[in-house]
């Protein structure tokens, strides 16, 4: 089967679709992942507040 070649217009490197694809979605996943730490700990936070208010006797 062939693969699709690209070619660079700023520095004329030759690589594979398939290549840039991988890398794009590496990328892509890394940025996902960051984002959902970020979420993550905001909610942690925001659990951890209402804990501390419910055992104040707050609503």
């Amino acid at each position: 089967m062939d693969q699709v070649k690209i070619i660079c217009p700023n520095c004329k490197k030759l690589f594979s679709a398939n290549e840039a694809l991988k890398n794009i979605l590496r990328e892509k996943e890394q940025k996902y992942l960051e984002e959902l730490k970020v979420k993550e700990k905001l909610l942690e936070e925001k659990f951890k507040l209402n804990f501390k208010l419910k055992e104040r006797g707050y609503k």
